[in-house]
């Protein structure tokens, strides 16, 4: 039976705070406890038979709060990029390995979260964890896979992480700026609303929800007012400055030509 595009959306949605009411829902007889620092949670991801616990000590390994040293963050992030390359956890432990390692924020898992961002054939839900994971770890270059990601994935979940993964970033390139303008011009109203929250991320600054507010404000910040009217035109003179300098050279002065400045926060 095929199932609606609303539906696939909709499960998504569910999934993860569904799998997690099932990992901390232990068994007759079983114990969720698996301690208290980073040593114990690797000790249980590494080794523990149950994916319900190795779950939850995947989630506890994304908590900053939790590490004491530099050895503890460098075991966790090492063993987390492992246990993702090696793909053989459940899907939903994989997704959370990924949520984990976004919120450590460590470099060093850019590139295999990438790899599962760009992967056509992952699953959704690690895609959706993929793209706003790579807000946090990824580069500039990640800004514009994403936002080809926000026009091209056929999943909404897949193209609003995607926009979250932007805003996180806070790429100021002039091209990212125009795919949050027409994604606030979006027919989707939950594209427009996170298109505009991450121009509120990149940019420290809030223009409304009006898309034509935020471009006049670019515009204005980039000096791109667009060309002069022909009204304008005739009606100009010519300043003192640029009189003498065309008649000593005998050219036009030419305006400068710099590549528009991004907003300023």
């Amino acid at each position: 039976m095929d199932v609606s595009p609303a539906r696939k959306n909709r499960a998504l949605r569910l999934a993860a705070p569904l799998v997690s009411a099932i990992a901390l829902a232990a068994g007759p007889g079983c114990s969720t406890y698996i301690g208290t620092t980073v040593k114990s949670y690797l000790k249980h991801v590494r080794s523990d038979p149950d994916p319900n616990i190795r779950y939850v000590a995947y989630l506890k390994l994304g908590e900053r709060d939790k590490y004491d040293n530099g050895q503890d963050l460098d075991d966790a992030v090492q063993t987390l990029v492992k246990k993702l390359d090696e793909g053989r956890e459940p899907v939903a432990i994989r997704a959370v390995i990924i949520r984990s390692l976004g919120e450590l924020g460590d470099r060093r898992a850019r590139n295999a979260i990438a790899r599962i961002a760009t992967n056509p054939n992952a699953e959704p839900m690690l895609k959706v964890e993929a793209y706003r994971a790579l807000g946090k770890v990824g580069t500039a270059e990640d800004a514009m896979t994403l936002a080809r990601i926000m026009h091209t994935d056929p999943l909404e979940d897949c193209r609003v992480a995607a926009i979250e993964g932007i805003g996180a970033l806070k790429v100021e390139d002039p091209r990212i700026y125009h795919v949050l303008f027409e994604g606030m011009e979006h027919e989707d109203p939950a594209i427009r609303l996170e298109s505009y929250r991450a121009l509120k991320k990149i940019t420290g600054k809030d223009y409304g929800s009006d898309p034509k507010a935020w471009k006049q404000a670019y515009e204005s910040k980039s000096g791109k007012e667009g060309p002069p009217s022909p009204e304008a035109r005739a009606g100009a003179r010519p300043t003192a400055s640029t009189t003498a300098t065309a008649t000593t050279t005998g050219t036009a002065a030419a305006p400068a030509v710099d590549s528009p400045p991004a907003l300023q926060r």
